[in-house]
């Protein structure tokens, strides 16, 4: 699912050209469309490993995020530097709706199974990833706080996080064709180089 993910910068590309009215020059662009390369080559690798990007369900699910994160990044761009909302608010504002979203789902799919209660175990790495998340969304505000910032580039730097995506799937996850999917990471980091160059 992890290649479907990194289709987000290509969408938040375009709506940054279309709305923003971003200028990407040649490196840019070359960059743009060896991501979309590297990224239609990794979809084929899934195939390879069962997932049926025609059948299965989830798939489609993980499109609408992609669309839905894209679109969250233009939005962003558009508090921070229309509204001139600082990071700190955007970050509460988001958590609280985050929690009351999570409250709704909770109520239909956890807290009425008591099999379900009883099965979770706390650790502590779920306050970790809470502390990490919260982090880089700060440095991520932070960096669209400055009024030359390209919501196209950040969005294209976030994505570069496949590359511990397909070290941990392959060293902890023990994932097939690690060999294989280097080729296109190599591709997806290149183009994000090009765009960081540029």
């Amino acid at each position: 699912m992890t290649p479907i993910r990194s289709a987000g910068p290509f969408f938040t590309f375009i709506g940054a050209i279309l709305i923003y009215n971003e200028q990407p020059n040649s490196y840019q662009w070359v960059g743009f469309f060896l991501i979309i390369f590297s990224v239609l080559l990794y979809s084929k690798i899934g195939k390879k490993e069962g997932i049926n990007f025609k059948r299965n369900k989830w798939v489609f699910a993980i499109i609408g995020a992609t669309f839905l994160g894209a679109t969250s990044g233009l939005y962003d761009k558009f508090l921070i530097q229309s509204l001139v909302l600082n990071p700190q608010t955007l970050q509460f504002w988001f958590c609280f709706y985050t929690i009351l979203i999570l409250l709704v789902i909770l109520s239909v799919t956890w807290f009425p199974f008591k099999e379900k209660r009883k099965a979770f175990k706390f650790r502590w790495t779920i306050i970790a990833v809470g502390i990490l998340l919260q982090t880089a969304d700060y440095f991520y505000f932070k960096a669209l706080q400055d009024t030359e910032a390209l919501i196209m580039l950040l969005s294209a730097i976030k994505r570069s996080q496949i590359l511990i995506a397909v070290v941990a799937g392959g060293l902890i996850f023990k994932e097939k064709n690690k060999r294989k999917k280097l080729i296109p990471l190599v591709g997806i980091m290149l183009g994000v180089f090009l765009i960081l160059y540029s």
